[in-house]
């Protein structure tokens, strides 16, 4: 008999808990990635200005695992194929999409034109240099004060040469975090003479300018976009290949399952599952599912009553920690809620725990001896 044949779509936080975890002895395993590198998103923030080594190849993660570096434009539910941009379409016996989304710049006028972004590692070594040729006292402004633009502007901060504007339709920065938090987050900022727009909604971006919705403006010399994220092209093929409509992504009932199609579930930032988007909602749902797999659950995996044998996905919520500059951190974790140093140090140590494996821990824990 065949070894099942399991399709992977992107190589993000939900791919790799995956592929960790699967049992490669009982199924063939293929990836599909543009570039076949996990990345340490986490991080990312810090990068622009540090020299983090945050990627790894994919046989860094599982080297019993095939992985293909070609882009997907669609699927055949029908056929059990995935339909590629150049060369030979693919079958499969069980499908994983995990390719994530895209940024959301929600149609603002000049935003894709004149910010930049902080999705890959290619935008934070693009980022760094632009940031490294700029002079000092220049005006750099950060649109989007969710955890990745406070990360990156406590980065910012620490440069200690630029006028930092920090730019948010919310009326605080983290909202994730509680008000205490956000708090403690804009006293260090206002300390350090950060410009501060809160309920400040972003009309346009042109080239020297941001316009605000109160017809307020500022001027910069670098913009970077933090304003969310949205489908991803790949991820709007798919639903209309499935006469499926949905503004949030491929809605996924608590298997994980793309619902009423036969073996295909979806992971991560591309699915629609009332979670977060976040690594550590994406971890959690590659383990879990990884693990529905090596326990053979898997002939009649989209059957009703089947499923009435395995438990559902449960997201633990572990907290979320983040970088605010300066060598201070501010953490919401179930034992503790606090700010400072030691929570930079507690940091430290919470990246070094998450990093996919050894050679990523090594790595992160000397870029944190830096």
């Amino acid at each position: 008999m065949p070894t099942p044949k399991i399709l992977i779509i992107g190589l993000g936080w939900a791919s790799a808990s995956f592929i960790k975890t699967i049992d490669t002895d009982k199924y063939d395993v293929e990836v599909f990635s543009l570039d076949n590198k996990f990345v340490y998103t986490p991080l990312l923030p810090q990068n622009i200005k540090q020299n983090n080594t945050l990627t790894l190849n994919g046989t860094d993660i599982n080297n019993r695992i095939k992985f293909t570096c070609r882009e997907i434009k669609n699927l055949d539910v029908t056929d059990s194929k995935i339909i590629v941009k150049s060369g030979i379409n693919s079958h499969y016996n069980y499908l994983i999409l995990a390719h994530g989304a895209s940024v959301n710049t929600f149609n603002i006028s000049g935003v894709e034109e004149n910010c930049q972004f902080l999705k890959t590692e290619v935008n934070a070594d693009e980022l760094k240099k632009k940031i490294k040729s700029l002079p000092e006292k220049s005006h750099i402004a950060v649109i989007g004060c969710g955890l990745t633009g406070s990360e990156l502007i406590g980065s910012l901060l620490d440069y200690n040469k630029f006028n930092i504007h920090a730019i948010d339709a919310l009326p605080r920065p983290i909202m994730m975090f509680s008000e205490k938090l956000s708090n403690m987050t804009i006293k260090l900022w206002k300390a350090n003479n950060i410009n501060i727009y809160m309920n400040h909604l972003v009309s346009s971006v042109t080239s020297r300018e941001i316009n605000f919705v109160n017809n307020e403006k500022i001027n910069y010399d670098l913009a970077i976009w933090c304003g969310g994220i949205k489908k991803s092209p790949l991820t709007n093929n798919i639903l209309s290949a499935l006469k499926i409509e949905n503004s949030k992504g491929i809605p996924v009932n608590s298997y994980l399952q793309v619902e009423n199609v036969k073996n295909v579930w979806a992971l991560g930032d591309c699915a629609s599952s009332g979670l977060p988007p976040t690594a550590q909602v994406a971890y959690q749902q590659g383990e879990y599912l990884a693990r529905q797999f090596n326990n053979n659950i898997k002939n009649d995996i989209n059957d009703i009553n089947d499923n009435k044998k395995k438990k559902p996905f449960q997201f633990n919520n572990n907290g979320q920690i983040g970088y605010i500059g300066l060598k201070q951190s501010v953490c919401q974790l179930p034992y503790l809620q606090a700010g400072g140093n030691l929570v930079y140090y507690l940091n430290n140590v919470i990246h070094f725990y998450n990093g996919i494996n050894l050679k990523q821990k090594i790595n992160i824990m000397r870029n944190n001896e830096k």
